[in-house]
């Protein structure tokens, strides 16, 4: 059974699907939701940059009182819609914690890109579509920053337990 992620990160996650924001569930969360045992302190997300998306995403990042992480001199900005449009990552700090919003990831993958890469996975009775941790595994492969790295072997273990 997949461990349970922090309930701040699970909230942030329950918000955005309550909200009907699309998205799909991408990093050390989502490969946590599919049973991989690793420590998470963040919430990492590809959206659908459509503008209604992005109009919903940008209703729960107003209510979570978001703004952007690492700002020079410890200044306050809220979310941008013309950045949340784009490729961008938008890395933000919001009431229930981090939360990155990333227009792609790794090799330009989009969520259009990314969606047939997906499993639904339920979370307090919610379904939130998590990027499979095959995709994670070959991802993380291919990267050499050393988080990814050090994780790949619990991902490899999590993804040979899934499998029949």
């Amino acid at each position: 059974m997949p461990s349970q992620p922090s309930h701040s990160l699970t909230s942030a996650v329950l918000a955005l699907v309550d909200a009907g924001v699309e998205f799909i569930l991408v990093g050390g969360l989502a490969a946590v939701a599919q049973g991989a045992s690793l420590t998470n302190f963040d919430v990492d997300i590809v959206h659908s940059r459509d503008e209604e998306n992005v109009d919903k995403l940008l209703d729960v990042l107003t209510g979570l009182d978001a703004y952007y992480r690492g700002r020079p001199g410890g200044t306050r900005l809220g979310p941008d819609r013309r950045a949340l449009s784009g490729p961008e990552h938008s890395l933000f700090m919001t009431t229930l914690g981090p939360l990155d919003v990333l227009g792609e990831i790794e090799g330009h993958r989009s969520y259009a890109e990314l969606i047939e890469h997906t499993e639904n996975v339920a979370l307090f009775g919610r379904t939130v579509r998590v990027l499979s941790l095959e995709m994670i595994v070959r991802l993380k492969r291919a990267s050499t920053h050393p988080k990814d790295v050090q994780a790949l072997p619990i991902l490899e273990a999590a993804l040979k337990l899934g499998k029949p």
